[in-house]
């Protein structure tokens, strides 16, 4: 199996982010804080989780960077339309500026203890491959989301 680049990589964040950006924008700032259902996240929650999620990811198992996220606070979060897509400029750009860190890194510098893929220890291609994992879920979460709230 062929490599893949980190230009490619960022290449796939940078279009699920966009696609963040695009789903949030189809809401008003009262229905991106609305949960499609009783006990579920709202779109703003699942925005700002999964952007949250790769920052940590690459940020901090990656590139080793010390890290301040509270993973709990992102289920309660509230925020508006043009805030969502603010923060999706800022992962954007986050992780462009993480590229070479990414590219260069010879080793997790975490190592996570929340989860072993596959029950292997944690590689930079299994993290990097998690932080696209937990944009590319939460991305279809929040198009199913907005849909249930835009067509009931």
């Amino acid at each position: 199996m062929a490599d893949i680049t980190i230009n490619e990589f960022l290449l796939f964040c940078d279009r699920t982010i966009d696609g963040f950006a695009e789903a949030v924008a189809r809401l008003d700032d009262d229905t991106v804080n609305q949960p499609p259902i009783v006990g579920a996240s709202s779109a703003a929650q699942l925005t700002i989780h999964a952007l949250a999620a790769a920052i940590y990811w690459c940020d901090h198992e990656v590139a080793g960077n010390p890290t301040d996220r509270n993973r709990d606070s992102e289920f309660t979060a509230t925020a508006t339309v043009a805030e969502l897509q603010r923060r999706c400029a800022t992962t954007k750009a986050t992780l462009r500026a993480l590229g070479p860190e990414l590219d260069s890194a010879a080793e997790v510098q975490g190592p996570s203890r929340t989860q072993k893929p596959l029950g292997q220890p944690w590689t930079i291609g299994a993290c990097l491959i998690h932080a696209y994992e937990e944009l590319a879920q939460h991305l279809g979460h929040v198009e199913m989301t907005a849909d249930v709230l835009i067509n009931g």
